[in-house]
């Protein structure tokens, strides 16, 4: 009988945890998506308009909630087993014979669930759609220049363009053609360029001849010379990467600075499940510790101080591994030392 009892504890405290991530989910999205919204209305012109800036918001939404996913999570744990706690339904599983530690696993495993389904989400969905809103937001903006575009080196040219919706289509091309001497000696324009199987093809061309001036108009040509799958590598942010393509490319990556941000990127992926885990543990060794005595509202202020102090402390070492001597791997293990000592401490002073 108290087998079947406790399970059905168990289901009630997984069922409550996962009824809070969703609720602090919604929160946190939605000022994410009010804010959101709020910081593009000062770029809003003819070509972007507020329809536009509200699918761009809500496109970034995805992204958004797998980066907050951690401290969504630590706030989730906090407010369901404190709520659990008030209730008395903790210390009715206690009687039961459930310990601490078997309570924790039963909050954990719809952490677990959550985390399985961002991972997934991160790997195949998340990438290209956060890419695409960014840079189509950025192409209706007219807000890349020559200053911070995107260019491309070959043998016998350079080639520049301004976007990159996607990687089978780009715009706004003007390739730079060299002698043999590698003096300039032809301008091409181009309004769009799209790979179609392995080639690429330009549409509506400007050809200019820099010796004598001529000027000719074509409507489509192909282009030998266009971006291949390594080159997108180089032109694409690395927080959009997906976990392989970033271990892919890290030891592909010639430069070093780009390297460290590769890396960082990498190791801030790879051990986000870690680093959520551990705050569910910490939130919850706050409830039967520090805690146990807190209201909803201290709780939940108690969740955000502490995600708001980690955030800060993760930007903070990240920010040193690409300027100081701590390796990328250091900057990211160092907040999940941190929230280990803090469950520790916690766990040590509980008196639930």
């Amino acid at each position: 009988m108290n087998q079947i009892l406790g399970d059905l504890i168990d289901k009630n405290i997984s069922r409550r945890v996962l009824s809070s991530i969703c609720i602090v989910a919604l929160a946190i999205i939605s000022l994410d998506l009010i804010f959101t919204i709020l910081s593009e209305l000062s770029d809003l012109s003819e070509n972007y308009g507020l329809i536009d800036a509200f699918l761009y918001s809500v496109s970034s939404l995805p992204y958004s909630a797998y980066d907050f996913l951690s401290y969504i999570c630590l706030i989730a744990v906090l407010v369901a087993l404190g709520s659990l706690a008030e209730e008395g339904e903790l210390i009715a599983a206690r009687v039961l014979g459930k310990s601490d530690i078997s309570i924790i696993l039963a909050s954990i495993k719809p952490v677990i669930l959550v985390l399985i389904l961002g991972v997934l989400s991160s790997e195949f969905f998340i990438p290209s759609l956060s890419q695409n809103s960014e840079e189509s937001r950025l192409l209706k903006q007219n807000k890349i220049s020559l200053n911070d575009g995107y260019w491309l080196a070959s043998d016998s040219s350079v080639s520049f363009f301004k976007s990159t919706p996607n990687s089978n289509s780009i715009q706004d091309i003007v390739i730079y053609s060299l002698n043999d001497s590698y003096k300039l000696k032809q301008v091409t324009t181009a309004e769009e360029a799209q790979k179609i199987g392995n080639s690429w093809s330009l549409f509506n061309l400007e050809i200019m001849d820099v010796e004598n001036g001529d000027k000719e108009s074509i409507k489509e040509m192909n282009w030998v010379e266009g971006p291949q799958e390594e080159d997108f590598n180089l032109i694409l942010s690395p927080k959009y990467f997906s976990l392989t393509k970033l271990y892919n490319n890290v030891n592909e990556e010639q430069s070093r600075y780009r390297q460290n941000i590769l890396l960082l990127e990498f190791w801030r992926k790879a051990l986000q499940p870690v680093f959520t885990i551990l705050l569910a543990i910490l939130a919850a060794s706050l409830v039967f510790g520090p805690a146990r005595d807190h209201k909803i509202g201290q709780r939940v202020l108690t969740g955000l101080i502490l995600a708001f102090s980690l955030s800060i402390s993760q930007r903070l070492f990240e920010s040193m591994a690409l300027v100081s001597f701590l390796s990328p791997f250091t900057s990211v293990i160092i907040p999940i030392v941190i929230v280990l000592g803090l469950t520790t401490f916690a766990w040590k002073v509980k008196s639930y």
